[in-house]
């Protein structure tokens, strides 16, 4: 058996019938390539028939919003009405194309989204901004009501292009990780309690989908920095994370790591996938700067995950996968500097 087999094992997401063919994931990776009001392009059709072409097993698309007032940056995937659901319907044919499974990433910036970008001021569990951001007005509770179904709608939409699962984005300082960060949300009504927003969206989804589709919930403890703290979430917060989710219907876990899956949490140096494990029997998916195929082998064997979510590896390598799987590993491109960011200038450096 060679080191790299394990890599080419099926992966299941603990429900419905679908099997990827390999442990690889493309992670969710924001692109800024779609029309200005984030219909699906020719260059995005490229882009993931590239990686799909080259061997991934399942694909997780960019962040797609679910209401244009939760766009995060230009030129994002959108998926906030049924205009949006043929260009997702031909993505999805594309990875069927060529073995590959795909879903869409449901997503709504929150107090990350700029308001030279919405044309008026965004939104937050509270009234919040970070150190380097705008200041976000608190959400009043008929809005979220309405976010929670523009989430439901998003992933009826999905369903209907074809997706063989959803994935709800829940990290990296977005609305739903907003909800669970105690030091943004300070509500006092029934919102504050910092897993009823996250769960209230779990649910929705869920029953959007049905009981057949799988439902992956992307979390990641601190936000979008990669030397950020775990404050204030500890591991009894994780675990009523976890607990909570999975009853309302999670079947998967993508844990972002950013830039590092082998930093301990929590003052340990217990990786988080581990901590999870703690809390959870659910399959996990690993993304934090995995990047060779050796290194992503090592960590999957290791134990910390069932599925690598990879993303500048796939970036500058579409072919990652199928050069690992003949033997070519010496021939993948290497990660250097920021090469990957090119893609926002609408390059493929992939290709």
């Amino acid at each position: 058996m060679s080191n790299l087999d394990v890599l080419f094992e099926p992966f299941s997401f603990g429900r419905g019938h679908k099997i990827a063919k390999n442990r690889i994931f493309m992670g969710p990776m924001t692109i800024n390539q779609a029309t200005e009001d984030g219909h699906i392009t020719p260059w995005v059709k490229d882009w993931y028939r590239r990686r799909a072409e080259g061997g991934v097993g399942t694909i997780i698309g960019a962040a797609a919003f679910v209401s244009q007032n939760g766009r995060g940056w230009p030129n994002a995937l959108g998926i906030s009405d049924d205009s949006f659901t043929p260009g997702w319907a031909e993505i999805v044919q594309i990875a069927y194309e060529h073995g590959s499974l795909f879903g869409t990433q449901l997503f709504h910036g929150g107090a990350a989204s700029p308001s030279s970008l919405l044309g008026h001021q965004a939104v937050s569990a509270s009234e919040w901004a970070d150190k380097d951001g705008e200041p976000a007005r608190a959400l009043s509770a008929t809005e979220i009501e309405t976010i929670i179904e523009e989430f439901a709608n998003g992933a009826r939409r999905s369903v209907e292009a074809g997706c063989d699962f959803v994935e709800i984005h829940g990290a990296h300082g977005y609305l739903v990780h907003q909800f669970w960060r105690r030091e943004i949300n300070h509500r006092t009504d029934e919102w504050g309690n910092p897993v009823a927003f996250p769960a209230a969206v779990t649910r929705a989804v869920r029953a959007a989908i049905g009981d057949s589709i799988p439902l992956l919930y992307r979390f990641s403890v601190h936000a979008d920095v990669p030397d950020g703290t775990n404050t204030p979430v500890t591991p009894e917060e994780l675990q009523r994370l976890l607990v909570t989710l999975e009853a309302a219907g999670v079947d998967t876990w993508d844990i972002s790591c950013f830039r590092d899956s082998r930093r301990g949490y929590f003052g340990s140096d217990v990786l988080l996938p581990n901590w999870v494990r703690q809390f959870s029997t659910k399959p996990r998916i690993v993304a934090g700067n995995l990047v060779t195929p050796a290194d992503t082998a090592e960590y999957l064997t290791d134990g910390h995950a069932e599925g690598a979510a990879l993303a500048k590896a796939l970036i500058v390598d579409a072919n990652w996968v199928n050069k690992a799987r003949q033997g070519k590993s010496a021939e993948i491109r290497a990660v250097e500097g920021d090469q990957w960011m090119s893609i926002f200038q609408g390059n493929d450096p992939g290709a």
